[in-house]
């Protein structure tokens, strides 16, 4: 990835799996990786990105989307330095935040003389934060497998009756209809007027929403997405045990 005549890249340190597949477009979409036109995609731990074109702010870009859409993720993106600049590089891992720093041919953060007298004035834990200390620590201690979408369940909505129905994600491969019904309007230009209640329908009967809701006819009366089972621990889902069979 160049930018003016310097080069980044990317490397993604960890990725939970419900979160592969978003942050595999965003890659994909900036030409980071290639598209794979498979059911699930895989990232690969550890492995540094380097695309061929980038603009100036790609990368403070790049690292905004990555935590928004994705703030279980934990990443590295670097700017090399030049003859006539130094680099930079953003990491975030959840729960640090972002760690960013200047740095030089080597990729090693460096300081100003006015930062090294402000660090001999810091306490110990307060000098090992503003030198990147914790993060490079987890990072370290992070599993390095690859990251593997969950198996994707494909769902329909009808958003005037309020039923979602998951296809096949029950036992046996049965469909599960999801309860309570999610009722919501569809304006004049084909838009849903809120995905909060069926989003939460979805996390209360042990599923996450894979991508955004999609209409699947010209009418926009039936909405589709992919949905995964979640995994216990997830915030607000009752876990992998999907509700009413249909």
């Amino acid at each position: 990835m160049t930018v003016g005549d310097a080069s980044a890249s990317l490397t993604i340190h960890s990725c939970p799996p419900h979160r592969v597949r978003s942050v595999a477009t965003i890659l994909e979409d900036r030409g980071l990786i290639h598209r794979e036109h498979v059911e699930r995609r895989t990232l690969l731990i550890g492995l540094t990105c380097t695309p061929d074109l980038c603009s100036p702010g790609d990368l403070l870009d790049l690292a905004d989307d990555l935590i928004d859409t994705a703030p279980e993720v934990s990443f590295t993106v670097y700017e090399d330095s030049t003859d006539e600049w130094l680099g930079s590089f953003c990491r975030y891992v959840p729960g640090l935040g972002r760690f960013v720093a200047s740095t030089d041919h080597d990729g090693d953060a460096v300081f100003t003389a006015r930062e090294v007298l402000e660090l001999d004035q810091m306490s110990p834990g307060d000098r090992r934060a503003a030198l990147g200390v914790p993060w490079s620590e987890a990072i370290a201690a992070m599993p390095t497998d690859d990251a593997v979408e969950p198996q994707p369940y494909n769902t329909r909505w009808d958003p005037a009756s309020g039923k979602i129905t998951a296809l096949g994600a029950g036992p046996d491969g049965a469909d599960v209809t999801i309860t309570p019904a999610c009722v919501t309007e569809v304006d004049d230009d084909g838009n849903l007027a809120d995905t909060t209640a069926a989003d939460a329908a979805l996390a209360g009967n042990g599923f996450l929403r894979a991508n955004p809701w999609e209409a699947l006819n010209v009418t926009c009366r039936t909405w589709g997405t992919d949905v995964y089972l979640a995994p216990e621990d997830t915030p607000g889902s009752t876990g992998p045990t999907p509700g009413i069979q249909s």
